[in-house]
């Protein structure tokens, strides 16, 4: 039988005023090689992700919710609107929150540093433990080398791992950031025509 795990993240937010009407979201859901501790002090572990846990992982089917609620959902990577990417890093995620009363709401909290956290849902294909020999002075230890499929990634109230991050985007900046860029371009053409 399969289980399937949640892990919750803490997450940094920097919020960007956004005259934007899509309201977005970028940050790290997952990062590898972090250790965190799992649990409580009698029953708990200490878990880290292998860089290679994401590699052959099925992703296709991904959600961006609120507290693995599936009543949240706020973006799937089946419409492109949430984006994942594996890097050195972890689990690189971009989400366009849908405009609905809990997306408005979840990213209103993300923007303004109250929700901070980040989380994922997931089936593990395979782990190693390094059991502790004295559960008095030592913990266990697990590494997670791979996943057999990511269910969501999440904005969440409380995480397990502290080395997350979450912002909300500024679509209007980037947009005058380009646009300021072709200009620029446009104006060296004209000098190299002229000269």
């Amino acid at each position: 039988m399969e289980n399937k795990i949640i892990r919750f993240f803490d997450t940094e937010l920097r919020s960007v005023d956004s005259d934007d009407e899509i309201m977005s979201v970028v940050g790290y859901a997952l990062k590898f090689n972090k250790e965190t501790f799992i649990g409580d002090k009698k029953w708990g572990w200490k878990e880290k992700i292998a860089r290679t846990a994401l590699d052959d992982a099925d992703m296709d089917n991904v959600i961006f919710n609120f507290n693995h609620s599936y009543d949240n959902v706020m973006a799937r990577t089946n419409n492109d609107s949430l984006k994942l990417e594996i890097d050195n890093i972890g689990l690189k995620i971009t989400a366009n929150i849908v405009d609905t009363s809990v997306g408005r709401d979840v990213y209103k909290l993300i923007q303004n540093g109250i929700v901070t956290k980040m989380s994922f849902a997931a089936i593990v294909e395979k782990s190693e433990w390094i059991f502790a020999e004295d559960n008095s002075t030592q913990t266990d230890e697990r590494e997670i080398k791979k996943f057999k499929r990511l269910f969501d990634v999440s904005a969440v109230t409380f995480p397990a791992y502290d080395d997350t991050s979450i912002m909300a985007r500024s679509l209007t900046l980037e947009r005058k950031a380009k646009e300021q860029l072709i200009y620029e371009r446009q104006i060296q053409r004209i000098n190299e025509i002229m000269s």
